[in-house]
C-alpha cells in the first residue's frame, strides 16, 4: 500500500547543488583558457611591442602562460616583427603624426639623432590647435608627446574636444544606465517568480512495501522502501536549473549596470579635472 510523507530530499538536492558549486569555479579558469586559445598570439605580441613593453611585462601573457595556453612560436615572431616596425623611421614618423610616443629603447639598431627628427617632424603636424581638438573628441587620451611649446597650441584644442567627448559620454551612458536598470528590474521578478515556484515544491517521498530475502535468517523480509515521486523529480530539476540561468542572467545584467554607473563616475571626474579653457583661445572649426 502506498503512502506519502514529508521529507528534507537532501539526497536529491545535493548532487544538484554540488554540480551548480563545480561548474561556477571551473567557469573563470575556463573562461581564461579559451580566451588565450582564441587570441591571435602574432598580433597581440606585436602589439605589446608597440606599446613599448617586453613580453614579460604584460599580465594577459603571463596568465596564459600559467594555463599552458599560448603559442611561443607566433608571441615571439609577433614581437619582433612589432618591434621591428615601430623601429622604422617611417613608422616613427607615422606615429608622431597619430600623438602617440616612440619608445627609442626598443630601436638600438638606428640613428638616434635621426630618429629624433623624423619624431619631430612628424609632431609639427600633429601638435597644432585642430589636432589636439580631433583627437580630444575622438576620445583619445594626450599622451605628452609635445613640447611645451607646442602645447600652448595644442592643449586648449584637446581640452575642448576632451571636454565635449566626456559629456556626450556621460549622455550615453545615463541613457544606457535608465535601459539596464529597467532590464534589471524585470530579471529580478522574474527570479523571484522562479524561486518562489522552487520553494513551493512539497518535499514527499512516495514509500511502499516490498518483500527483501534476509540471508542471514533464510526467509522473506518486509522493507518499507520510499523515493521521491517522478514527477515531482522533474518539476524540482527543471525549476533548479530556470533559477539557475535566472540568476546568472541577474548577476550579469546587475554587473553591467555597475559598471556603466562606474564608467559615469569616471567621465564625471575626468570632466571635473579638465583645466578651464582660457577666453583668448579662438574657437577650433566644426568638422
Amino acid at each position: 500500500m502506498e503512502q506519502f510523507k514529508i521529507s528534507l530530499s537532501t539526497k536529491i538536492l545535493l548532487p544538484l547543488l554540488l554540480t551548480h558549486l563545480f561548474f561556477n569555479l571551473g567557469c573563470s579558469s575556463w573562461a581564461l583558457k579559451d580566451k588565450c586559445e582564441n587570441t591571435n598570439w602574432f598580433e597581440y605580441s606585436q602589439n605589446i611591442a608597440f606599446q613599448g613593453k617586453y613580453l614579460e611585462e604584460d599580465a594577459f601573457v603571463k596568465d596564459c602562460k600559467g594555463v599552458d595556453r599560448i603559442n611561443a612560436t607566433q608571441i615571439d615572431q609577433g614581437f619582433k616583427l612589432g618591434r621591428e616596425k615601430m623601429c622604422g623611421y617611417d613608422e616613427i614618423y607615422k606615429r608622431a603624426l597619430q600623438g602617440q610616443p616612440v619608445f627609442f629603447k626598443f630601436c638600438d639598431g638606428l640613428e638616434p639623432s635621426l630618429m629624433k627628427k623624423r619624431f619631430a617632424e612628424g609632431l609639427i603636424i600633429f601638435c597644432t590647435q585642430e589636432k589636439g581638438y580631433s583627437y580630444g573628441k575622438s576620445g583619445q587620451v594626450y599622451q605628452k608627446v609635445c613640447n611645451a611649446k607646442q602645447e600652448v597650441d595644442f592643449l586648449p584644442g584637446y581640452f575642448q574636444g576632451r571636454k565635449e567627448y566626456l559629456t556626450q559620454f556621460i549622455v550615453d551612458k545615463k541613457e544606457f544606465e535608465t535601459n539596464q536598470s529597467h532590464l534589471l528590474e524585470g530579471l529580478e521578478i522574474s527570479e523571484n517568480n522562479v524561486s518562489r515556484a522552487y520553494s513551493s515544491i512539497p518535499n514527499l517521498l512516495q514509500c511502499h512495501v516490498v518483500n527483501v530475502y534476509n540471508q542471514a535468517l533464510k526467509r522473506d523480509e518486509s522493507k518499507n522502501v520510499c523515493s521521491e515521486p517522478g514527477y515531482i523529480m522533474r518539476q524540482r530539476t527543471s525549476l533548479f536549473e530556470s533559477l539557475s540561468t535566472a540568476r546568472s542572467q541577474t548577476h550579469s545584467a546587475r554587473k553591467t549596470l555597475t559598471e556603466t554607473r562606474d564608467k559615469i563616475l569616471w567621465a564625471q571626474h575626468e570632466l571635473s579635472v579638465l583645466p578651464i579653457i582660457p577666453s583668448k583661445i579662438t574657437e577650433v572649426p566644426n568638422r
